[in-house]
Parts: structure tokens; sequence; C-alpha cells
């Protein structure tokens, strides 16, 4: 007799009971969701409502804050303030030459009660009206401040706003309603055709004013002429904006070029590298460091020396010199690793100094190159040493033997102290707008900064050997002369490996 299979069943079985809940619970998170969505999207629809009517909100009473009016005239802004209880607050107005990172010089400055005002700045700024700037709070002038239509001569082409710099964290903050530097027109000529892409970084030093609210008693330094490594708050900078003289030349360590060493100067007005080195390095025992080492991998910038305990380099408010260490990288550890000490001088705004730096890494050196770079770029024409002038559509035709591209060699003599070697294109006009509008130079990617001025200065007691290489063909392009003439694509000094004097490299606007 077959028995009955007694298993149970694992078939689902739904009643009408089960369906309804489940539907019920489907219904109610719909809802919840959609309630949610809403609330979500009322709260932002708020937020909006109430930037857009400037309403001001004080989440804490012992804080400052503000929030601003909508503009009713393109030279006046608005904003309501909450002034806290406690302490004695100013309103000041600076305005003078600062950067991102600086406080203009206060030329002006008034007590502000507890409570809520309404603050509003007229800011004249033009020749016109001679810059001036009035600041009014509860509809009452009490500042005012004319800077002369000679201020920014020729006005301004474009201007730009400035967050409050970086610094160590005050407590009470202060509060800044609006600052703005000026950008001053570079006129190349009358009409469209001298036009001038400039470019630059917020941390150049520019004319311009802040206006903000802060404890009555306190006062702030003025800004370091530094930037440096890191994130020390004394010389602030993003990597990018590389480290050195705000306003001079700075080490871009971005990586770009790992085997050279680049600068800039954005106060020259392009963020693009300016300056371009590759070094070499002889040992004692015959071995070559440089660029086509297959072991070098790229330069490394330190704070100190790259030796146990070595001494710390960091940078000292108050002091009108800054040095930083580039030391190579190598895969082998057995290789010589070479450390450059590289020194900026307040007082030297243009240069940037070099040597070999006192460390047991450079030991094994008895001399080392600089290849100065970019001929090209630059368009350099014109070299001077001395009282000689040396032009390089002249210089091969000087030799006996006049191969198509030709190293020449310099004699820096031993009159002077020092030795200085300059050298220079022969355009006046940006590069940037030779390229644009002479066809012969088209595509070779020129320089897009202001003309710039190159030199070194070479101490005697390092008996410098120089060699300047001169370009007649076009690269890339055999038998076809370089358009506009023979140019320095590149100038070579070789030193003795001493690490007392200091080498000094040059760039600055081109008189």
């Amino acid at each position: 007799m077959n028995k009955a299979d007694t298993r149970p069943s694992i078939t689902p079985r739904f009643s009408l009971l089960h369906l309804l809940t489940l539907t019920a619970l489907i219904a109610i998170g719909t809802a919840a969701g959609l309630a949610y969505q809403k609330n979500r999207n009322l709260i932002q629809q708020r937020d909006g409502m109430l930037s857009l009517s400037s309403r001001l909100q004080v989440d804490d009473d012992d804080v400052l804050a503000m929030s601003e009016l909508p503009k009713v005239a393109g030279d006046f802004q608005s904003w309501n303030v909450h002034i806290p209880a406690g302490d004695d607050y100013a309103l000041r107005l600076g305005i003078g030459e600062f950067s991102r990172d600086g406080i203009p010089l206060v030329v002006s400055e008034i007590s502000v009660a507890a409570g809520r005002h309404r603050v509003t700045i007229h800011a004249g700024d033009s020749p016109h009206e001679a810059f001036r700037y009035v600041v009014y709070v509860d509809g009452k002038q009490l500042m005012e401040k004319t800077m002369g239509s000679d201020w920014i001569p020729d006005g301004w082409s474009s201007s730009r706003g400035l967050s409050w710099p970086h610094e160590p964290e005050r407590s009470p903050a202060p509060l800044q309603l609006v600052a703005r530097s000026y950008a001053p027109k570079l006129d190349f000529g009358k009409g469209s055709g001298h036009f001038f892409h400039g470019q630059n970084d917020s941390s150049v030093t520019r004319k311009g004013y802040r206006l903000w609210i802060d404890l009555a008693d306190r006062r702030y330094p003025p800004a370091s002429p530094f930037m440096s490594i890191g994130s020390d708050p004394n010389y602030p900078g993003p990597r990018h904006e590389g480290i050195g003289l705000r306003d001079g030349l700075r080490y871009e360590p971005s990586g770009r070029l790992p085997y050279e060493w680049t600068f800039t100067r954005p106060q020259l007005w392009t963020n693009e590298p300016l300056l371009r080195v590759s070094a070499e390095f002889f040992a004692s025992d015959g071995k070559v460091l440089s660029s086509q080492t297959p072991s070098f991998q790229s330069w490394q910038l330190r704070n100190d020396r790259p030796e146990e305990n070595g001494p710390n380099r960091q940078p000292d408010p108050p002091q009108s010199t800054y040095s930083a260490f580039l030391q190579a990288r190598l895969k082998s550890s057995d290789a010589s690793q070479p450390v450059i000490e590289m020194k900026w001088d307040r007082a030297r705004p243009d240069e940037v100094g070099l040597r070999l730096a006192d460390t047991r890494a450079n030991e094994q050196i008895s001399r080392w190159r600089l290849r100065i770079l970019g001929g090209i770029r630059h368009l350099w024409r014109e070299l001077q040493l001395g009282d000689q002038t040396i032009d390089a559509a002249d210089a091969i035709k000087q030799l006996a033997d006049k191969p198509s591209n030709t190293t020449i060699t310099l004699d820096l003599g031993e009159n002077a102290r020092d030795s200085r070697l300059r050298w220079q294109t022969d355009e006046t006009l940006p590069l940037q707008i030779i390229e644009r509008k002479q066809s012969r130079y088209a595509g070779l990617g020129l320089y897009r900064g202001l003309p710039v001025s190159f030199g070194i200065e070479v101490p005697t007691t390092l008996e410098a050997a120089v060699e300047v290489k001169v370009l007649e063909e076009s690269p890339g392009t055999a038998g076809k002369t370089f358009p506009g003439g023979n140019v320095f694509d590149e100038i070579q000094v070789e030193f003795e490996a001493a690490n007392d004097d200091w080498i000094w490299l040059e760039a600055k606007r081109k008189e």
C-alpha cells in the first residue's frame, strides 16, 4: 500500500490579509518618501528665498554674522550685519597694495556698537572718480578715502575678489564684507592688434581694498614676502603656486619636468614656466648625473638638509632670506644623490641663488654644470658680457668654421669680483603678440608673458666656463633657417664644486 507524501510544502501562501498589509506598507513608504523629498525641496526654496531677501540669520548671538543685500547700483554694495555684545568691534577700510595673503594699510576705521546694522560701500574705482571709497553705516556717511586719479593712472583691465587670508584661526574670527584687487591695463600700442592675454594668480601683490569687521584692538603683521613648502601658516600658498618670493621668482615643484628646475614669476603676467634649468654633476670617479642617467627619477624638494639631525631651515617671518633644498632621487641607493640649496633674498626680488649644499651627498662631486634652456621660446637674440654685446645673427659669422648649430665659448674675464652675463629677446612687444601677428612664428609656442631679461652672476672664485649654443636652423626642419634670424638656444655654465659662493640667476621684465 502506497503511503501519501507527508513532507511539508515550501510553496509560499498569501492570504488576503497579507496582501492588504503589504499594500499598506508600500503606500506608507511611498508617502513618507514623497513627504521627505517635498520637505527637502521646501527647505531649499526657503534658504534661497532668504538669500534673495537678504534676511540676516543669526544662529549664535556671540558670533559676527552678515547677509549681502542685492545691488541697486554697480558701484554700491550693502550688507546687514550682526555685532555681538561683550567685545569692542571696529569696521575697517584698508586700501593699498596687498595680496590674497595680506592686509592692506587701514586708512579709516570706526567703532560699531553691538546689535544689527546696515553697512554700505560706494566704490568709485576709476581715475575719473579719483578712486574714491565711501562707507555708510545705517545710512550715515562715516568713512571716505580718495586715492587720487593717478593711483592706477590708466585704469584697470579686470578686478578680482579675494577671500580672507589663510592664517592661524582667531577667536572671535574677523568678518570680511568685501575685498578686491585690480589688474592694471597694459598698453602695447593703439588698436586691438596689440591685445595682450595676461594671467597671474591671486597671491601676486596688487592695488585694491578690503572692508571688514574685527576686534578694535586687533592688529596684523605685514604679510611675508615668501611662499614656502607645505602648509606653514607664515608662508601660505598651494604647492602649485610655487615657493620663493611672492612677487619674484618662485620654484615650481609641479613635476611636469621632473629632471629640470622650473621657475615662474606670475608678476610678469603669466603662470607658465619662465626659467628652465637642467643640471649635470660630474663625480671624481668619472660618473655623471644628468637627465640621461637611467636611474635618475626626479628632484625632491625639502625644507632642510637631507641629513640626520641636519639644521632646520624653516623660515622665520622677520628673516630677509629663505632657503630650500633639492635632492636628486635615484633608483639605486649606491649612486650619488646631489643636493642643491636655493636661496631667496627679499632685497633681490629678481633673482634666485643656487649652490651645492654643504652635505655629505656632495662630497664626490668635482664639477657641475647648469644648462639654461628656452631660447627658442623666449627668442634670445641679444647677449651682453660686461661691455661686450653679442648678437645671435652675427655670433656665428665671427667664426671661421660655421656648422649649422654652433656652440660658442665665452671668456668671463678675471677683472671683476663677480661676472654677470645677460641675455634677452630683441622684441619689445610680448611674444604672444608677435606670434599672433607674424605668421613665420606660428606654432613655435612662444612665451606668453611680458618680455623678459635674463642673467646669471657668477663669482670668479668658481672659475666658471661658459658656452652658448646658437641655433641657425628651425627645429625639426633641416636646412630651413630659424624664423626671424638666429637665436641663442641654450646657455651652459660649468663650475667647480664649491659650496661657499652663491650663483644668482636673474629674470625680470625687460626695460
